[in-house]
C-alpha cells in the first residue's frame, strides 16, 4: 500500500511513498534523492511548474528516468519532458480517450519527446515490467501494442471503473495487491481480463483470454461454478505449465471464486493472488464468496440486469 504525503523541503525519496507538491510551488529532483520546493510566484511560474520538475528530473537522473504525463489542460511540462527524453529517460502519455484534459498529453505528443501513448489502464502494467521486472523499453512496448490489438472494446468505461474499484476492495479483504475481474463471453466460451492490480503486461498477455480447458484457477472456477483455491502453484500439478509466469508475476497462491447472477447465470471469475503459499480458512472464503455475489449484482444492474 502506498503512503501519500506533501512534498516538504528537504525530503529524501523513498518507496512506496507518494509526494503530492504544495500549491504555489514546483517540485526539484536532486541527484541525492533530496526535494527542493520551488516557489512559483508569478503566472509564467506557475505554468511552466511541471516543466520545472521534469527538467530537475532530467539533470539528476537521466536515462533511468521514467516520465508520465497525464491528463492535463495547458501545454505545461512538454518541454521538460523533451529535455529528459533527450537524455535518454523514458516518457509515456496517457491517451485522449481516457483523459479528462489532454491538453498537457498533446503538447507533449506534438513535440515529439514520448515514447507511448497508452490508456490509462495500461499505464501500471508498463511500470510493473520496466520498474519491477527491468524489461528492455522495445520489448514492454512491443507487449502494450499487442495487448492494445485484442483489448476488449465491448466494456463500457463505467462497468470497468466500477469492476476495478470492487477488485480493490476485494485486495484490501484478502490483504494482497494482485488480483483480476474477468468476464465471460458466451460467444467465445472464454475469459477475459477486464481490471487488474499489480501485473505486467507480460501477465495480461498469457492469461488475457482463457478458455475452459485452462488449468489455471480461473479456469477450473470456470468449469465447475465452485470457489477454486490453489494453496501453492509449485506443488500444484495442474499449473505446472504456468509456474513460470507465475514466478515472473510474483505470486504463489491462488484463490477464483466464480461470479454468478441471481439467476444461475456465469459472469466471470474474479481472483485474488498471494505472494507466499497461502490457505484460506472457510470463513476467508465465505466472505470473499459475499462480496463476489455483490460483484455479479453490481455486474448485472450495469449491463441492464
Amino acid at each position: 500500500m502506498l503512503k501519500v504525503r506533501w512534498a516538504c523541503q528537504g525530503d529524501r525519496l523513498a518507496a512506496g511513498v507518494v509526494y503530492v507538491c504544495p500549491a504555489g510551488s514546483s517540485l526539484a529532483v536532486n541527484p541525492d534523492g533530496s526535494l527542493t520546493l520551488v516557489p512559483m510566484a508569478t503566472l509564467c511560474e506557475r505554468l511552466h511548474a511541471a516543466d520545472c520538475f521534469f527538467t530537475s528530473i532530467a539533470a539528476s537522473y537521466g536515462s533511468r528516468a521514467i516520465a508520465i504525463i497525464l491528463s492535463g489542460a495547458g501545454w505545461d511540462g512538454a518541454e521538460g519532458l523533451c529535455a529528459l527524453h533527450e537524455v535518454g529517460g523514458a516518457v509515456f502519455a496517457q491517451d485522449e480517450d481516457s483523459a479528462f484534459l489532454w491538453g498537457m498529453p498533446k503538447a507533449a505528443i506534438a513535440a515529439g519527446c514520448v515514447d507511448s501513448v497508452l490508456p490509462l489502464r495500461e499505464i501500471a502494467p508498463v511500470l510493473v515490467n520496466l520498474v519491477r521486472d527491468r524489461f528492455p523499453l522495445a520489448a514492454v512496448l512491443a507487449n502494450a501494442a499487442k495487448l492494445a490489438k485484442r483489448e476488449n472494446g465491448s466494456v463500457a468505461p463505467s462497468l470497468r471503473n466500477t469492476l476495478g474499484r470492487f477488485l480493490a476492495m476485494a485486495l484490501n479483504i484478502r490483504r494482497t495487491d494482485l488480483g483480476n475481474i474477468q468476464l465471460f463471453n458466451p460467444e467465445t466460451g472464454a475469459l477475459s481480463i477486464v481490471t487488474q492490480r499489480g501485473f505486467g503486461l507480460n501477465f495480461l498477455e498469457y492469461f488475457g483470454v482463457v478458455s475452459t480447458q485452462d488449468e489455471s484457477a480461473c479456469g477450473r472456477a470456470m468449469r465447475s461454478r465452485e470457489p477454486v483455491v490453489i494453496a501453492d502453484v509449485n506443488t500444484d500439478p495442474g499449473f505446472t505449465v504456468h509456474r513460470a509466469i507465475a514466478a515472473s508475476a510474483g505470486f504463489r497462491a491462488v484463490q477464483s471464486t466464480p461470479l454468478i447472477s441471481r439467476d444461475g447465470a456465469f459472469l466471470g471469475v474474479m481472483s485474488t493472488h498471494f505472494r507466499s503459499a497461502h490457505r484460506l480458512s472457510a470463513a476467508e472464503l465465505y466472505t470473499f464468496e459475499v462480496h463476489a455475489r455483490r460483484t455479479a449484482n453490481m455486474i448485472e444492474q450495469l449491463n441492464g440486469g
